[in-house]
Formats: structure tokens, sequence, C-alpha cells
């Protein structure tokens, strides 16, 4: 098979299909309505640790040419050769559903409904809903473009803690990943979030990114970094303004796409290198639009990662067609050659598994990166993780006396 990066993109397009055995002893179990893509995918560990989550219940993954069988306690991650119909196999293994999520709150919710797993983190929505889709505009790649919203409510900060607390005791998570929508406010929503980030950090010795939409003014950003939060992302999805508005018409009216690259790029002033990322998904533009998507961002100082294009059977863009692997891995070689000539810090973003990171696009540049691996290894290490947020904190109280003495004189 591919090596193991060219394998998780292969997997990401096409699926996995699960062995009969594993279907009928149901050992793969999922929550049957878990949000997002939790309750259609699983997450493989491909050679060299590489993390891969693989959909599973769709209608692509029902006609890969990949499954997923067990043998002798073993899985094995098997393709169907097209010429003589031999297969191929590689040892892989699976994280397992972590046990919390047959666990519900003190509230009694059930707290897969709070946060999901992926990867090292648990990411959490303290929002019930996007603001896009409370007015009617949602994402068409989105699971509420169709249904909508109501309204926007809040999950109560001990509700969220107490989850985080379980993630953390079941060693299943180590950093806290706050992945919100659009909120209708100055502040992009920060003052809402903000207990949740003091929480956490409060209760936890642990590494906080938040996911949300721009704030319509450059000084809440110097309060989010101040506030504590490690890393952050604003998420533009695609390059071309043309798609932009015709698939993502929230982010395109109600932000505005330069409001984007504004944000991003004094928030990559703000934070240490490497922390400020937009996500770009591939194969919803052409290839030519989202290197333009790398080069603007690296440009400014931000890290793109690239997630593949996911058309859910509930979404509008169901249909839309999937991307071949060989279309797009031009684009991981382009990724992995921008952010090192720009210098950015590709280690604070790893174990994505939907989506190819900066350190692992290096697969498809053919350099053997021996400076990236080892540093990689680093950073994975219990040791690494503590150096990490040792180095961010001592950032962190030299940028906000910077930001409180800049309060003072402006009396914000």
């Amino acid at each position: 098979m591919h090596n193991p990066v060219h394998l998780k993109l292969d997997l990401a397009i096409r699926g996995l299909r699960l062995s009969d055995e594993l279907e009928r002893q149901a050992l793969l179990a999922r929550p049957a309505a878990a949000r997002d893509y939790a309750s259609r995918e699983i997450q493989l560990v491909l050679p060299e640790g590489i993390v891969a989550s693989c959909q599973v219940d769709t209608e692509a993954a029902a006609a890969s040419p990949y499954s997923l069988n067990l043998r002798n306690d073993t899985f094995l991650l098997s393709k169907d050769a097209a010429d003589s119909g031999d297969q191929e196999e590689v040892r892989v293994s699976v994280l397992p559903a972590p046990q919390f999520y047959e666990r519900s709150t003190t509230a009694g919710t059930p707290m897969w409904k709070v946060g999901t797993v992926h990867g090292s983190y648990i990411s959490i929505d303290p929002a019930t809903t996007c603001g896009f889709a409370v007015k009617g505009v949602a994402c068409e790649f989105c699971t509420l473009a169709r249904g909508g919203a109501d309204r926007q409510d809040l999950v109560p900060v001990d509700e969220i803690l107490e989850v985080v607390r379980a993630a953390f005791e079941e060693g299943v998570a180590e950093f806290v990943y706050l992945n919100t929508g659009y909120f209708d406010e100055d502040d992009g929503g920060f003052e809402t979030l903000q207990p949740y980030v003091a929480a956490v950090k409060d209760e936890f010795d642990t590494l906080v990114a938040l996911q949300v939409q721009p704030p319509r003014s450059n000084k809440w950003i110097d309060r989010t970094y101040a506030a504590g939060v490690d890393a952050l992302c604003y998420n533009i999805e695609i390059f071309d303004a043309e798609l932009l508005a015709r698939y993502c018409e929230g982010r395109d009216r109600l932000v505005g796409r330069d409001r984007y690259y504004e944000a991003l790029e004094y928030a990559a002033k703000v934070f240490p290198s490497g922390t400020v990322w937009s996500n770009l998904i591939v194969g919803i533009e052409p290839p030519e639009s989202t290197a333009q998507g790398i080069e603007a961002l690296t440009k400014i100082g931000v890290l793109p990662v690239l997630s593949l294009f996911r058309p859910l059977d509930e979404t509008s863009l169901a249909h839309h067609p999937l991307p071949e692997p060989d279309e797009v891995a031009p684009l991981y070689e382009k990724l992995y050659r921008a952010v090192r000539d720009a210098r950015i810090n590709v280690h604070w973003m790893r174990d994505l598994g939907y989506a190819v990171t900066p350190i692992e696009a290096r697969y498809f540049a053919g350099d053997d990166a021996k400076l990236d691996v080892a540093l990689g290894s680093f950073y994975r290490s219990r040791i690494g993780s503590r150096a990490a947020k040792s180095l961010s904190k001592l950032r962190r109280r030299l940028r906000v006396r910077q930001v409180s003495e800049s309060f003072d004189s402006s009396k914000l």
C-alpha cells in the first residue's frame, strides 16, 4: 500500500468497509446519533503513528476498496487489488470509542453530546448550534444546512468541566478544543466563551484551542490571547470568492471574506508561530484555487490545514463529486514547502484524523525531514507536552502585561 499519509488521504476520500464479523459483533459500535462525524467514523492508527479518520456508514464507504478485518486479535486493513483480485494488507490499530461516551453528566446529558475525542484532544461546542444556521445561512456542507435551528443555547460550564474531567481521567485526551460557530456580536462570541476558557484553565493543566468566527474588531483578538487561549482558528474553508459565496453564505455575507484574512493576519502577530490556523477544504474548489489559498495564508504567517471534503448523505452536497487522490496530492507537497519556506512552526498542529497537517505533508514532498520527525516525536511525548505548556504560559505572561497596559491607556 501507499506510505501512511498517502494511505490516510486515500481512506479519507474512499472511506472504509467493516468486515461482516466486525459488523456482526458490533466491536466498533458508535453512538447512534453522535454529533458531527463521530457516529459514522472510526479512527485508525496507521504505521508510523499516523491517525486517520475513516467514514464507514456513507454511500462512498460502501463502495470503498478498503476493508477492516480482525484476525487473531489483530486489526488488518485490506485493499482489493483491481487487477488480480488479491488483497494487500497492513496492520493497524483502532482507537476505540472512549468509555465516557456511555456515561451521562450529573444533569443527565449523554457525555458524547457534549464532547468527542479526536486524536489527542477533546472537541467541545459550548453552543447547541451555529449562529449561521439560526439565521438560515448555514454552510451547504453542514448537517444544519437543511434543517436550520431555532435558537442558540449554551451548555452549562459545569457540564463541560465534567466531560473534560472524564476524558482526562480516562487518558483519552490531553488538550481541549472549543469548536463553535457564529455569534452575531461585535466580539465574535469571545465574552460568551471566555467563562469556558477560564474554567478549563483553572481546573486543568492543559492547552486550549479555540475555533470561532472572527470578531469585528482586532482588540478582541488581543483579549482572546490574554484570556488563556493557546491556539486560535478562524476557518475560511474556501479560497475562491465566488464558491465561498455560493457554499458559505453566512461566512461571506455576515463576516466577509476580507475580514477572515485581516483577523488571521493580526492574530498571527499576537499568538506564537504555528498556533493560528485556518482550514481549507480540499475537493470543493479546484486544486489551483486551494493552492492559492495556501499561499495567501502562509504569506500572513497562518498555518493552513487541509481537510478533505466529506459529502455527508443528509447535506445538499451529498452527491458532489469526490476528488481523485492523484489530483489533490500535489496540494500537500505545496503545503509542506510553503509552510517550511514561511518558517511557520508546524509542531503545535498534529494528530488531526480528519486532515493532513503540514508536518504530515512532508510525505508528499520527497524530503527526509529528519528534524521534523525528531521534533514531532518530542512534542508527542509527555515531556514535550509539558514543555509546550510551560513555554505557552511564559510567553502569555509577557504578552498579557503588554495588553493590560494597552487597555489601561485606551480605557477599554
